[in-house]
């Protein structure tokens, strides 16, 4: 038989075409086992295969959009719909499979085009796509696209369960994200990838910081080129790894058995003993997921891990992202075990001895319904750090804290606000300053990756505030212009301030355990407080002063010719201090009699010539006069000064045997007030 070339060619063009559809089979057939065990990552990528190789064989794929996919770990979870695919499989299905990889994987940057497309194309097949579809529109800042997503659905889907929940619950995290974006509060913060020695740019995520003497530990599922070849390990195991300042990561050589995930390490105080959760790689569910322990043996390795004893792990359930406290007392997990409120709960056991005691579960208000996850106890201010995703916050998982003491009650859990959260996931949280929780402290967010967590250093500028009031102590009036002093408890003196005309005053400074601060004014006494309060978060101290004012003492009884008890040095015509309230006395007096007019009478001792006496005397009743009217203000012409030099002698100067009277002449070195008419 003959072939022409025409004849052949037709042949050589179906046997092709036979084997690029036989490709395209297999991308399919490849894309379902892999979604069916939840490898969302691998399953995406055949998918998206088989879509393009689809599109090149001219078939019908209008709604083709491929999509780029970054290297990423798989996440497990478990798929809206029945992982069946009959034969004649259609292109919207594989675009709604396509958009459910990426959103198990927390890819919203890849999957909104997908979700976009099904909500386009087939909402009502997947009803469900348009609330995903607005959780990645909130998850890339499309705040005004995701609100009409979700308001969308809340009108068209009817069921009361949980993703009507979620959507209202969203809606109104819209608004908390608006407003936290206004907030000023975020310029106190400084949050910062970590580099490139700890976040890679070759792997999946970065979770569970821990620090122990100075060196970051973490968990990571970078590949390991190492343990790939010699134990045959998966390219993506979760594994341990610690970083020093400036020194790439290195993997912690610590016992690890394929296809089991190792996470959230936590050490007690002393380093030689440590908890961790263990899973293995192909349970979607992560139901075996448990909490291990090891020690240091003798020979300095870490021994072989068990499980931990006693009630924290429950068969059937999963005990994860075990947190010991950082005095070694309590042991922290989540758990979705019965006894809780629902989904993932926190919980605490005691620890003693290296022996975990019987747990108990945080209970209300700190578990919710929805998922509590990574806790984390900060001893020093007593508070407790914990993921959440049902609480109305940034979206997605957010960073919660409540104050209180385990085993004790807690308060309200307070959203941590943005930037330490964002408009995607933060999970787990680590800090040990030995005061302050949000000074220098570690978490993970995907805020800067399209799928995957990374590590995160942050640190806010804790300020404290004081302001107050000051007013009269008699009067109640308000005191302006009183002068606040302030130093801190290092001894630093902090810049002073002064009350305004309505008595108010503000001050700002660092945050220290302690104030002590004076108020003062002239006329009144000075007043001295110690201004304490809670210092490990920022706070605003309300410290109020009453001023007592300075009451004079009672003048003397002035007559046509009275002596004060003003006296001099001698040749001198300089105020002594202490003879300084007589002359407070006498001007407070005129100050309440505006009518009073007074003579003020200099006199010396007998030495020296009368010349020069009479000068010196006129010298002492002017400086009694200036002091007057410049510290008090005295009217000048109220008060008339004469120089009477050593005339009127109070005592005699000179003893009977003749002798000089050192006091007698001290005595007349004098002032002299006399009232004159008015």
């Amino acid at each position: 038989m003959k072939f022409n070339k025409i004849s052949i060619f037709a042949i050589v063009l179906f046997v092709t075409q036979f084997a690029q559809a036989q490709y395209i089979k297999d991308y399919r057939r490849e894309a379902d086992k892999y979604y069916d065990k939840g490898d969302w990552q691998t399953a995406a990528i055949y998918y998206e295969k088989y879509l393009t190789d689809k599109k090149g064989l001219g078939k019908n794929n209008d709604d083709f959009n491929p999509y780029s996919i970054e290297g990423t770990a798989p996440k497990k979870g478990t798929p809206e719909k029945p992982s069946v695919v009959p034969k004649d499989v259609s292109i919207k299905l594989i675009n709604f499979r396509i958009a459910e990889c990426y959103r198990h994987l927390d890819n919203y940057k890849a999957a909104e085009p997908w979700f976009a497309k099904v909500v386009k194309t087939d909402k009502a097949s997947y009803p469900l796509s348009s609330y995903h579809y607005a959780i990645c529109l909130r998850a890339l800042a499309k705040y005004e696209e995701a609100e009409k997503q979700f308001s969308s659905f809340l009108e068209e889907y009817k069921t009361d369960d949980d993703y009507s929940k979620k959507a209202k619950t969203e809606l109104a995290n819209l608004k908390f994200i608006i407003a936290q974006m206004k907030s000023k509060e975020q310029k106190l913060y400084q949050v910062n990838k970590l580099p490139d020695n700890v976040n890679t740019t070759n792997h999946g995520q970065n979770t569970a910081p821990f620090v122990s003497d100075k060196k970051l530990y973490f968990t990571s599922s970078r590949p390991d080129t190492v343990l790939i070849k010699k134990q045959k390990v998966a390219k993506f195991q979760n594994k341990l790894f610690v970083a020093t300042a400036g020194s790439a990561a290195e993997r912690v050589p610590f016992p690890l058995s394929k296809d089991v995930h190792q996470g959230a390490f936590s050490f007690t105080p002393d380093g030689k003993t440590v908890f961790f959760t263990k899973w293995e790689m192909n349970d979607m569910e992560a139901k075996s997921a448990s909490i291990y322990t090891s020690s240091i043996g003798a020979d300095g390795n870490w021994v072989e891990p068990t499980k931990v004893v006693g009630d924290v792990n429950v068969e059937g359930f999963a005990s994860k992202q075990s947190m010991v406290t950082l005095d070694g007392k309590y042991l922290l997990y989540a758990s979705n075990k019965p006894g809780g409120q629902g989904g993932l709960d926190l919980w605490y056991a005691p620890l003693a001895d290296g022996k975990v005691g019987t747990s108990l579960n945080f209970g209300t208000p700190i578990n919710t319904t929805a998922n509590e996850k990574s806790p984390f106890y900060h001893v020093p201010s007593k508070q407790l750090v914990f993921a959440n995703e049902g609480r109305v916050g940034m979206g997605g998982y957010d960073l919660f804290s409540s104050k209180g003491t385990i085993g004790g009650t807690w308060t309200e859990p307070q959203n941590l606000g943005y930037p330490v959260n964002s408009q995607k996931n933060e999970e787990y949280f680590f800090g040990d300053n030995d005061k302050f929780l949000l000074k220098n402290f570690y978490i993970s967010s995907d805020r800067g990756s399209d799928c995957c967590l990374e590590l995160y250093a942050a640190n806010k500028l804790i300020k404290k505030w004081v302001n107050g009031k000051v007013v009269n102590a008699k009067t109640g009036e308000p005191l302006s212009d009183v002068v606040i002093n302030v130093t801190d408890d290092k001894g630093n003196k902090i810049p002073t301030v002064r009350t305004d005309k309505n008595g108010n005053y503000f001050l700002e400074t660092d945050p220290y355990n302690r104030l002590d601060a004076n108020a003062n004014k002239d006329g009144f006494e000075t007043s001295a407080q110690l201004i304490t309060g809670d210092f490990n978060i920022d706070t605003l101290a309300r410290t109020d002063w009453a001023l007592t004012p300075i009451i004079p003492p009672t003048p003397p009884v002035i007559t046509d010719s009275t002596p004060l008890i003003v006296r001099f040095e001698f040749n001198s015509s300089v105020i002594p201090e202490e003879y300084k309230v007589s002359l407070d006395s006498l001007a407070a007096m005129m100050a309440r009699d505006g009518n009073m007019m007074l003579e003020i009478g200099g006199y010396t001792d007998h030495l020296g010539s009368e010349e020069y006496n009479l000068q010196l005397s006129q010298r002492r009743a002017d400086a009694a006069k200036a002091y007057m009217v410049e510290k008090y203000n005295t009217d000048a012409s109220h008060l008339s000064t004469k120089g009477y030099g050593e005339c009127c002698p109070i005592q005699p100067e000179t003893n009977s045997d003749g002798k000089d009277d050192r006091e007698a002449r001290k005595l007349n070195r004098r002032l002299e007030f006399k009232m004159l008419k008015k």
